[in-house]
């Protein structure tokens, strides 16, 4: 069995909720599914990722992007990373984070059981790569890293939504003023959310 079914055959058997930070995050159709299954058996599902600005490899974004209505559809609550945020909330910075991306991938399950290893949720870690991981039941550790990405998903990333037309995707974040909200890949140039769009429909999946 791959590492990343693992690690999901453990998510699969939470009985309340699941936090995940996750930098190279592709799901797939199935992955979907299964966070539709928690859901459904009311299981709070929050998920911390890197922005397309945030991401180092722009096509794997592409990837995650596919998925991104069909997870907030489930109920997921979904995060994406701002660099810019980070930098300037150093002092929250999510370990495993640098240059302002996330690199941390970690896992907590029922508030109680601990994941932390190379495992991204997506397809390489499933079929190509060789990766490792740990899992431990330790509530105080659980406690610890659930704050953390809690911290980072306040101060430096974006939660996104639907639009009021419950089709179109929102950013949110919060900055001085209030509440702002975006309606486009934000921190990105005009060129970078065109070529992301126009190459999204030729990326093999399993080679992200």
């Amino acid at each position: 069995m791959s590492a990343e079914m693992n690690v999901m055959d453990r998510v699969m058997e939470a009985k309340s909720d699941v936090v995940i930070s996750s930098p190279y995050f592709i799901p797939g159709s199935m992955g979907v599914q299964a966070f539709g299954d928690l859901r459904k058996r009311n299981v709070k599902v929050t998920i911390l990722t890197n922005s397309l600005a945030a991401n180092d490899v722009p096509l794997v974004h592409t990837g995650y992007a596919r998925y991104r209505v069909g997870l907030l559809r489930t109920g997921v609550d979904l995060y994406e990373l701002s660099p810019t945020r980070i930098q300037q909330n150093e002092r929250f910075r999510l370990p495993g984070s640098s240059l302002g991306r996330l690199h941390a991938k970690m896992a907590v399950i029922d508030q109680s059981t601990v994941y932390v290893g190379s495992v991204n949720l997506d397809p390489r870690s499933d079929s190509t790569n060789t990766e490792l991981g740990l899992f431990a039941r330790c509530p105080e550790l659980a406690k610890e890293v659930i704050r953390v990405i809690n911290i980072s998903k306040l101060q430096s990333s974006y939660r996104l939504r639907f639009a009021p037309d419950g089709e179109r995707l929102q950013w949110l974040a919060t900055d001085d003023q209030g509440e702002v909200v975006l309606s486009q890949e934000p921190e990105v140039t005009p060129f970078m959310r065109l070529e992301t769009i126009l190459l999204a429909p030729f990326v093999p999946e399993q080679l992200l």
